[in-house]
């Protein structure tokens, strides 16, 4: 890892997800892990070269599509990226009332990830806009239940 740190990546188009990433790092940061928040504005897949393990949060917006800041980034991994031995996460937002495109963008970073030999260690988790719930606390939840397992 960078340093012993985990990466957490963010592509997000109106900040929430960037403001999940904050959450996530708050909850790796209390069971005492070191973590990188970076957005993916003007970073490729080289970025998570230091990395064993990185985490990617990932709003969904328009037809499924990944965020702006993350178009560049995630098409150099879809290119090809050599990410056998390293360790991931998904965090995908998105809602329900779109189905067809729910939380496609995270399921287009997992298939990406997984496609390029990185072994996800935890469950996609998708989070529904019009559940109700704050995304943000989610994803804080999210982590913290499996921080202590890294």
């Amino acid at each position: 890892m960078a340093d012993g740190k985990i990466g957490i990546f963010v592509a997000t188009m109106t900040g929430l997800a960037e403001m999940c990433a904050e959450e996530v790092e708050g909850a790796l940061a209390g069971a005492g892990l070191e973590c990188e928040r970076r957005l993916m504005d003007g970073l490729d897949s080289a970025a998570l070269a230091p990395y064993e393990t990185f985490i990617i949060v990932s709003s969904t917006y328009g037809h499924g599509d990944i965020p702006d800041n993350g178009q560049a980034f995630f098409e150099s991994l879809s290119a090809g990226a050599d990410l056998t031995g390293k360790r991931y996460a998904v965090f995908a937002l998105g809602d329900r009332t779109y189905a067809d495109t729910f939380c496609a963008a995270g399921d287009k970073w997992d298939q990406a990830i997984s496609a390029n030999g990185a072994t996800r260690f935890v469950d996609l988790k998708r989070h529904d806009a019009s559940a109700g719930t704050l995304a943000e606390d989610i994803a804080g939840e999210w982590a913290a239940g499996w921080a202590k397992c890294l």
